[in-house]
């Protein structure tokens, strides 16, 4: 057995012991250690040399990514953006005491396995770590990638049973970014009637629909910038209004930026100055 191919197959690091009881011999783990195409972050454990910085923390102290980390690892969006490291251990287990940079989750799921938890249950982890917005924010990203279902949640123990009903009543896959479901939870908790990804006739898809009759868009700056994307978004506006629909953009950056109520007073805002004005899409 390859313990190259071993230790990747396995999420990219396991303890020595695990690595030749699975049938890689001492010869061949040695090598690969010897000629750098595997390191030992710490005593008794291998890693693939091409790990983040956080898994590499991980493998350092014997413990498994969890929390706003995995989902980050797992390439799904966090906000707030920490540089804390979210790091899962049995009950009991050995932590080191930099509080201000790592976070402990005790978890008997853990198991013996130093790969980062799954996404269901690190999901379940950021309940403990998390506000209800920034944690619909990651779950509608696992949603929409398949990486978890909303009956993983039955399962969920350290997050609350109050905030697994929030999530569940506000989830959907449909949502395409983190701003996107920002905009839309300020939305709904503010008692607007919201569709998300509504298809347009003419336009496409626009981000959320608001009482059926405002077609409100959020930009981000990586599809959104640049000449051709800026002409691309006016052409769509003004065949939205030329529907007898109303239009309205936010910024990616606005949207994060906004403290709750903040985007749903604006379009309050905009559907009360138009009253008359905007036909029924959705």
């Amino acid at each position: 057995m390859d313990p190259v191919r071993l230790v990747a197959q396995r999420g990219g690091t396991m303890r020595r012991a695990a690595v030749l009881g699975e049938g890689a011999t001492r010869w061949a783990l040695d090598g690969a250690l010897e000629d750098g195409r595997l390191i030992a972050p710490a005593r008794g454990v291998i890693a693939l040399p091409t790990l983040s910085e956080p898994r590499l923390e991980a493998a350092r102290l014997r413990s498994r990514l969890t929390c706003v980390s995995a989902i980050a690892e797992a390439g799904l969006p966090v906000m707030p953006r920490t540089r804390v490291v979210h790091l899962a251990v049995q009950p009991g287990g050995r932590t080191s005491g930099r509080a201000a940079t790592h976070r402990f989750h005790f978890a008997k799921e853990c198991g013996s396995s130093l790969a980062p938890m799954s996404v269901p249950a690190a999901l379940d982890h950021a309940g403990r770590c998390v506000g209800p917005r920034a944690h619909l924010v990651m779950l509608d990203a696992a949603l929409r990638r398949g990486l978890v279902r909303g009956a993983d949640l039955d399962g969920w123990m350290a997050t609350a049973r109050a905030r697994r009903n929030w999530l569940l009543a506000r989830a959907d896959a449909r949502a395409e970014s983190a701003q996107e479901t920002l905009a839309r939870i300020d939305l709904v908790e503010s008692g607007l009637r919201v569709v998300p990804q509504v298809y347009v006739d003419g336009v496409g898809r626009v981000d959320l629909v608001v009482e059926g009759r405002l077609a409100l868009e959020i930009d981000g700056r990586s599809s959104h910038d640049g000449d051709d994307a800026f002409t691309r978004d006016r052409t769509r506006d003004r065949a939205i209004l030329r529907r007898g629909v109303l239009a309205a953009r936010f910024t990616a950056a606005e949207v994060e930026a906004a403290r709750p109520g903040e985007v749903a007073a604006a379009v309050r805002g905009i559907l009360g100055a138009h009253r008359r004005v905007g036909r029924t899409i959705a």
